[in-house]
């Protein structure tokens, strides 16, 4: 059996049985070309043994120079592809049973937008183009809800409850999770969805462009990144800075992080407590700077 035929069977059951997003499943699909491209055009899974395993972890590391989420994300593809196979009764043997493949995450703090920063971002004057409302909005949005960039360009215009002041949000894995939004965005997003609507849009998703079809991921970033250069923020946006620092400054407020991690979708609460780190440097700050100790030594 050719490890590109079976990598293909793979991709197929992924969509039509598993019902990955299509997101996913052309992850796992280049995941799985790059390591058949490591092993050779005609080469068979049966040689897919612990050592080459090994040496393709090596070869991310070394050659392809990338870093370790993103080899632990390969690594995952493949997991996935060769339990697959023993399930399905192909007589492979998993060459990951036993095998001793430990990437050690370096701890990096999320990226926070700075309070002052936010401010500017979340304020506008005067007469918007419809591509700086769709801006506008789009930070909005990624700040009250935490939302990822893709789940924010796939958000369809029925999922959101303006009156009810709530969005559906579809996530990873097909998972769907309501959301609330602040009172006060309420009526900008009735004032948008009145200017989508004047582009005589058929496009099912809530935000546009201003020829009338559904807002891609690279849209929806450069328009952040230019929102942020014309409000003289020093740092470059990122859409994903957001979703940071919606859970930060949450976290830093007292909201329990069973809620913060609700709000942004994490499906083990793990994964949130990495903001966790972020609040306590806040904490930290704060106690040092404030703590009356040294008012009440220096008090004559």
């Amino acid at each position: 059996m050719e490890f590109r035929g079976a990598a293909s069977e793979f991709i197929r059951h992924c969509q039509s049985i598993r019902k990955l997003s299509p997101h996913t499943a052309r992850a796992y699909e280049l995941d799985l070309n790059r390591f058949s491209e490591f092993l050779g055009g005609s080469a068979a899974v049966a040689s897919c043994d612990r050592t080459v395993i090994h040496n393709y972890v090596r070869h991310l590391f070394d050659v392809r120079s990338l870093k370790e989420a993103s080899v632990k994300r390969h690594l995952a593809t493949l997991r996935s592809f060769f339990h697959w196979l023993e399930e399905d009764g192909r007589g492979i043997e998993d060459p990951f049973r036993g095998a001793r493949i430990r990437i050690r995450m370096p701890k990096r703090l999320p990226r926070v937008i700075a309070r002052a920063d936010l401010r500017r971002l979340l304020r506008h004057d005067g007469q918007l183009t419809f591509a700086d409302l769709t801006a506008y909005i789009a930070t909005e949005l990624l700040f009250a809800t935490g939302m990822r960039v893709s789940e924010l360009a796939s958000l369809r215009d029925a999922s959101v409850d303006v009156e009810d002041g709530t969005i559906s949000i579809i996530g990873k894995g097909n998972r769907e999770r309501r959301v609330f939004v602040p009172d006060e965005i309420k009526p900008l997003l009735s004032d948008y969805r009145t200017a989508r609507d004047l582009c005589a849009t058929t496009a099912e998703t809530f935000l546009v462009n201003s020829r009338g079809a559904a807002a891609s991921p690279q849209m929806i970033r450069r328009l952040i990144r230019l929102h942020g250069e014309r409000a003289d923020v020093r740092d470059r946006i990122t859409p994903h800075m957001f979703r940071h620092s919606v859970a930060t400054y949450l976290l830093e407020e007292g909201v329990d992080i069973r809620y913060v991690q609700r709000l942004l979708g994490h499906r083990s609460i793990s994964t949130t407590e990495i903001y966790t780190h972020v609040a306590d440097a806040a904490l930290k700050m704060r106690i040092t700077e404030r703590h009356p100790r040294r008012g009440i030594v220096s008090a004559k």
